[in-house]
């Protein structure tokens, strides 16, 4: 079957293949998923960057949707001709965390394994599917059922750039209504936190990003106010104070860089949140002055937007199905696997919100 293969860590170390085959037998508790739509992220090329440290040779991709084409021996979780949204979550199910309802938070998370291969040479999956290929096979606990008649395209979308944004508001910084926020980048997963705030009854939601392009999305998916960030000498955090009248509720930082972690820190307002969302390398580490952070803040490491997949995936998807939450609004291409390299380009301008490749055309 066709896939895409990274085998460095540079962009021209990508590359198509006709000859990518699933490997072993199905577990009792896996599916095997047609991969109908496969979101192109920011994470997708920080690990084709090599800042996750991830083996290589791999498959990429980890935002997707599809259709179960079989079912292991024991899965109850879905079944052959359902539509699913793949989680990158693949934890266990059955420890004390699992139990407790956090599977973000199980110690399996992050495990290596090897699902495919090219002739004798075996390949990675990242983030535990490698979505970029016309099918994979994952834990019956990453696939989680949806209606049929929602488009796969949109779906895809919720598998990470939704559920990382939007589950930051409504998970980890509970905004309420009246809340104010700030929200550093634009892309595809701010967006979903600007427009979960903006559900949550937010009063004020100062968007920020680099791409002027960004504008116009911001303001369609909630934002009161865009700030462009157009220079060295741009002060985010004196505009946003500025805005604010002193500093706000709740503070996202969704791009990935230290250096805005700590600008988030000093735009929240006294007892405010401070959400990480965005991931840098994973070496990277983050310098405050001390009192940017004394007076009660509360700072947040935000993994998959606190995810709980298997319920919080469903409640997107019927909110879409209502008219409640934007996700056609955020393709803005859909291309093949060979349009890889074109979605990279567009995330690196920062022009577009999410190209969805198809990789059965």
């Amino acid at each position: 079957m066709q896939g895409l293969i990274l085998e460095g860590t540079t962009e021209d170390s990508v590359r198509l293949s006709d000859d990518i085959e699933l490997v072993g037998t199905l577990q009792p508790r896996q599916v095997r998923v047609e991969v109908r739509a496969a979101g192109v992220c920011g994470s997708d090329l920080s690990c084709v960057h090599g800042k996750y440290y991830m083996p290589t040779p791999l498959v990429p991709g980890h935002e997707a949707a599809g259709v179960v084409v079989e079912a292991g021996s024991a899965v109850t979780y879905c079944e052959v001709g359902d539509h699913v949204v793949l989680s990158t979550f693949g934890n266990c199910g059955h420890c004390a965390v699992c139990e407790s309802g956090n599977p973000g938070n199980c110690g399996a998370l992050g495990g290596l394994t090897q699902p495919y291969a090219e002739g004798d040479q075996a390949l990675y999956n990242f983030a535990n599917i490698g979505a970029f290929v016309q099918e994979t096979i994952v834990s019956e606990n990453q696939a989680i059922p949806i209606p049929k008649d929602m488009p796969l395209t949109a779906a895809a979308l919720i598998g990470c750039g939704v559920m990382t944004g939007a589950g930051a508001v409504f998970n980890r910084a509970k905004v309420g209504f009246g809340d104010t926020c700030a929200v550093i980048g634009a892309g595809g997963v701010g967006l979903n936190v600007i427009q979960a705030a903006a559900i949550s009854g937010a009063s004020q939601i100062i968007a920020i990003d680099r791409a002027p392009a960004k504008e116009a999305l911001a303001m369609e998916f909630g934002a009161t106010d865009f700030l462009l960030a157009d220079g060295d000498d741009f002060d985010a955090v004196k505009e946003v104070q500025a805005l604010s009248g002193g500093g706000v509720n709740h503070a996202f930082e969704v791009v990935g860089s230290t250096a805005l972690l700590a600008d988030a820190i000093s735009m929240a307002k006294a007892g405010g949140n401070v959400c990480a969302v965005g991931v840098p390398d994973l070496t990277a580490e983050v310098t405050y002055p001390f009192q940017a952070l004394h007076q009660n803040k509360n700072l947040m490491g935000i993994r998959a937007g606190g995810g709980k997949p298997r319920k919080d995936f469903r409640v997107l998807a019927d909110m879409y199905m209502k008219g409640k939450l934007k996700l056609d609004e955020m393709i803005s291409h859909t291309a093949g696997l060979d349009g890889l390299q074109a979605a990279f380009d567009s995330l690196k301008t920062g022009a577009d919100a999410r190209t969805v490749l198809l990789p059965h055309g």
